[in-house]
């Protein structure tokens, strides 16, 4: 396909931070839908939030822990100021890591929303097989405490931890989960046979409706650090491609899919003519939410910043890169270069607003 190509069909291209090797590039995006769907309804806007990682106990670090429930509570006020607002996602890592009096602060707060909110479980929503990691003062949930914790929100007396449900006709949402809770290192993922086999039939039974995916890890590998033997591996799911596989072969009926996870900027990657969306994190450097409109004929967003001061946020930024485990392999040594180019892949505010449609 060509570039007059695009603007026949009037794609609206929005640039996106990637990096290959040493390279930092732009990435842009093409198409978002193979087709229309069959059932059309009117636009919906949604946000998202992921990553918060609430610690009624801790410090400010990579994670800002102290600022944590702050940085939660000024975005729920701002959600519920938001116009049109239909419902919130809420992609995981709630916690700072599956902690009962966490959760209930966190429960507390999302229960001040003014609309549905919806639950999937992250990597650090579920006490650590590591008994060192357990800390005086806290209780911890199992991965079953945090599903019935959140029952209602996503999640029914079925006890799985994924989930579908209707929005409204033509609107589907479908929660996945591929977090590994009897895993020492539990930050990577897997999707079982389980939930593969379910949502094959899932996009099959529904396929003339949009099915809006989230879960917590990612399906691409947005740095070489994340390729299969990489010290960034976890980010992605080890069977990325065999899921990747169903939403290409079911693209028609869902083509988006949003991830927290990762800790970056928004991004996105086009395959297949499915979408696959990175979204901020509330808690660490470039502390964003986003807020999406969708139909079936096109999808927008932006990603404001937390309300907090700007001090927090010029801490939050100094934290990150000063955190050497967080700092791509190519980008380690601490100079002015190399900050600016980390910067440029975290913060990525090429895509800080953008829209796409057929």
């Amino acid at each position: 396909m060509t570039e007059n190509d695009f603007s026949r069909r009037q794609f609206i291209k929005v640039g996106g931070i990637s990096l290959i090797g040493t390279a930092v590039f732009a990435n842009f995006g093409t198409r978002v839908f193979a087709t229309s769907t069959n059932v059309p309804f009117d636009s919906v806007r949604f946000a998202v939030i992921t990553d918060m990682h609430i610690d009624i106990k801790g410090k400010n670090k990579v994670k800002m822990s102290a600022i944590s429930v702050k940085c939660l509570s000024e975005t729920v006020v701002d959600l519920n100021r938001e116009k049109d607002l239909s419902f919130v996602l809420v992609a995981g890592d709630l916690l700072l890591d599956g902690e009962w009096e966490n959760a209930l602060v966190v429960k507390n707060l999302l229960n001040k929303l003014t609309v549905p909110y919806y639950v999937i479980c992250g990597n650090h929503d579920f006490v650590p097989i590591n008994p060192k990691k357990h800390r005086e003062g806290f209780h911890y949930l199992s991965v079953k405490d945090f599903v019935k914790f959140f029952k209602g929100h996503g999640y029914d007396n079925s006890g799985k931890r994924y989930y579908a449900h209707q929005i409204k006709p033509g609107l589907r949402l479908i929660g996945l989960d591929a977090c590994l809770p009897t895993e020492q290192k539990k930050w990577g993922g897997i999707l079982p046979k389980e939930q593969l086999k379910w949502l094959d039939k899932q996009l099959t039974s529904h396929a003339d409706e949009l099915n809006l995916v989230f879960m917590h890890h990612n399906l691409v590998r947005w740095s070489t650090d994340e390729l299969i033997g990489g010290t960034k591996q976890w980010f992605c799911i080890d069977n990325e491609v065999e899921v990747r596989n169903i939403f290409s072969k079911h693209a028609k009926a869902a083509p988006v899919v949003i991830s927290g996870h990762r800790h970056i900027g928004l991004n996105f990657k086009e395959l297949n003519c499915v979408n696959y969306f990175s979204v901020p994190s509330l808690n660490s450097h470039p502390m964003r939410y986003s807020v999406f409109t969708i139909s079936n004929l096109s999808v927008s967003w932006k990603t404001p910043m937390v309300n907090v001061p700007e001090y927090v946020h010029l801490e939050a930024r100094q934290n990150l890169l000063n955190a050497k485990g967080w700092r791509l392999t190519q980008f380690k040594e601490r100079n002015t270069i190399n900050d600016s180019a980390m910067l440029q892949f975290l913060e990525n505010n090429d895509m800080i607003l953008g829209s796409i449609k057929i």
